[in-house]
């Protein structure tokens, strides 16, 4: 899970994905399936800020730590939570930023 990071803006949450993918590939034996948790509903309150916490963004810090740990990773991808209130600009971002 990557969200809920109580990160302020989209850069700092871009890179808050991209340390907790980091940790998560080196805590991770590589035959195991490793989701990173992205949120595909919008929310503003202390914990979680909608214009920070976007889908774009934290696709993008996934792919930067994924990149700097182990870019041929088997078994990797992105968990969506999507519960009830994704959208379909949500399901836009994840299909430009990470099935591209």
């Amino acid at each position: 899970m990557t969200y809920d990071s109580s990160m302020p803006t989209e850069g700092f949450y871009g890179a808050y994905n991209a340390y907790q993918t980091e940790l998560a590939l080196e805590a991770t034996p590589a035959e195991v399936d490793l989701l990173m948790g992205l949120p595909f509903y919008w929310e503003d309150k202390w914990g979680h800020w909608g214009r920070a916490e976007t889908v774009t963004a934290g696709i993008r810090g996934i792919r930067l730590g994924l990149g700097r740990q182990d870019p041929h990773r088997p078994n990797f991808g992105v968990g969506l939570y999507v519960d009830f209130a994704a959208t379909e600009q949500n399901w836009a971002d994840y299909r430009r930023d990470w099935v591209r």
